[in-house]
Formats: C-alpha cells, sequence, structure tokens
C-alpha cells in the first residue's frame, strides 16, 4: 500500500472525513450497501456529488441565458480542460467558468459541516488526483475506485472495520441529493440534463467521448457558430470508462447498472427535501 493509502487510513482512525462519491459508483459497487460500507471503514459522512452537479447545471443555464451567441466548453473532466488549454489555447477561454463536480462539492461540505473534515473523493479518475492537488484547500484526497478496495481490504485484514448498524440512516447518504444529475457520467449526460431547461437545442449542442474526438469538436466549433456547448469527456464511455474501475464490462452493461441505480434509489432519499438551492447561497463555484 502507497503512502497516500497510508494516510488514508490514518486520517479515518484519527479525524473527522468525508467521503464524496462519484456518481458512477454503481459500476463497481452496490448500492446502498456501499454507503454502510464506508461508514464501517470510518468515514464520518458520506455523500454523492449529484447536489453539486445539480448547482454546476444552475450556473450553466445562467450562462447560456446571459450569452445566447456565445460558445462554451464543458469544465467538469481536467484532462480535456488541460488538453484545450495546452493544444488549442485560442479556444481555453471557452471553458465555462465553473468549477468540477468535486470541487464544488468539497467547498460546499467544508462550509456545511466544518473546515476541521477531511474530504476524500472517490471515483474512477487518475486525473482527479492533480485536479485535487491543485484545489488543496477544499480537496484532502482523491482516490479511484481501485484504491478504496485496497484501503477496505487493509483495514479488513487488520481486523479495523466498524461494526456499523445496518439501519436506515446508516444506509443512506448524508443529505443533499438530485435524481437527473445521476446521468452525469455518461457521455453526454451533462447537455440531456440541461435539455428539459429550454436552454439549448439538441442541434446545438456536441457530444463527445474519447481524447481523438476533441480535434474534431474544435474544428466543428470553428466552422458552424451554431454549436453552443461541447459536452465532452476524455474517456471512451464517458466516466464509466475511467481507468480507475474495476468493472471491466461493456459501456451498455455499465450504463444499464448507472440506470438501474438511478430508479432503486429514488426509494431511498433522507426525509425532507434536501438538496434545495438555497443550501448553496453565496457559494463560490468558479474554477478559481
Amino acid at each position: 500500500m502507497n503512502d497516500e493509502l497510508k494516510e488514508i487510513v490514518k486520517i479515518l482512525e484519527t479525524e473527522k472525513t468525508i467521503c464524496l462519491l462519484a456518481p458512477s459508483f454503481p459500476v463497481d459497487f452496490s448500492f446502498p450497501d456501499i454507503i454502510l460500507d464506508l461508514r464501517a471503514m470510518g468515514f464520518s459522512k458520506v455523500l454523492e456529488l449529484t447536489y453539486a452537479a445539480k448547482l454546476i447545471n444552475y450556473r450553466y443555464i445562467e450562462i447560456l441565458k446571459e450569452n445566447p451567441n456565445g460558445q462554451y466548453i464543458c469544465g467538469n473532466c481536467p484532462t480535456i480542460v488541460k488538453m484545450v488549454q495546452n493544444k488549442y489555447p485560442e479556444h481555453k477561454d471557452k471553458i465555462i467558468d465553473v468549477a468540477s463536480p468535486m470541487v464544488v462539492m468539497s467547498r460546499f461540505v467544508k462550509r456545511e459541516f466544518g473546515e476541521d473534515y477531511k474530504v476524500v473523493f472517490v471515483g474512477p479518475c487518475f486525473a482527479k488526483k492533480q485536479e485535487a492537488k491543485e484545489n488543496f484547500e477544499c480537496v484532502d484526497f482523491a482516490l479511484t475506485f481501485k484504491e478504496l478496495c485496497e484501503v477496505y481490504c487493509y483495514l479488513e485484514e487488520n481486523k479495523k472495520i466498524k461494526n456499523i448498524p445496518e439501519t436506515k440512516e446508516n444506509r443512506e447518504f448524508d443529505k443533499f441529493y438530485n435524481d437527473i444529475t445521476k446521468i452525469y457520467p455518461l457521455g453526454g449526460g451533462v447537455a440531456e440534463s440541461m435539455l428539459n431547461k429550454q436552454v439549448l437545442q439538441k442541434d446545438e449542442i456536441i457530444v463527445c467521448d474519447g481524447p481523438e474526438t476533441l480535434e474534431r469538436a474544435i474544428k466543428d466549433l470553428e466552422e458552424f457558430k451554431k454549436f453552443r456547448f461541447v459536452d465532452i469527456l476524455f474517456c471512451k464511455g464517458g466516466c464509466l470508462g475511467g481507468p480507475g474501475i474495476i468493472n471491466k464490462d461493456t459501456i451498455e452493461n455499465k450504463t444499464q447498472k448507472l440506470m438501474e441505480y438511478k430508479d432503486k434509489s429514488r426509494y431511498y432519499q433522507p426525509d425532507g427535501n434536501y438538496g434545495k438551492f438555497i443550501h448553496a447561497f453565496g457559494l463560490d463555484i468558479k474554477r478559481k
């Protein structure tokens, strides 16, 4: 186990911790069992990132309404952001000035629960590790799903897994959720989750996944001014094709798992209407 994972083990034993679970988690883990497992590992709170995605969508919609002739590139994928900045610097201003779901949610939970909590993002992406370092003031660690399993196995082997009661509360996320943004990990998921807001038409959107599609997207932006929004992810299959995912199944089968979770999770929401915009009033969600 590397030094970073050893540090995770240490903070789980000595600090208050928040696990932020990327919405692609159903590909590798069973819901709601994964929530109980994370609490048994020692996480004080367990949240998914769909609320941050809701906040991001709201700001995207505002920007698109304010600038009906503007062209924008989704900035959720840190690898795509770096590629545009380095390979197509003349288009870097098109990257929408909104932080990624990981960063937005980390800022939010630090404000909501306290700066003394350590925030650990868990997802399918290696690039998130560098993004976490660049946003160290709110993201303490970023792990892949594979690394999470490695930490769990270590704790289990050393008899450090806690005996957590299987109550309804322990098998639910801690507040703040949104259903529609559970499709964020899918190729085109961001754009699709905004279509019903009537700010984008399908023929105004470029959807692509995989590094080879970026060049074509940039050319289309330059050639066709009707395109207003590029929904792009680096990995083929979107985040469901991330290198930190354990499951080697087809993208189609992974997508089915995600959609099954989306349907099932409706019956596991916490009591009360958590996740209103007012909860994040005044939160800075810009890139920097």
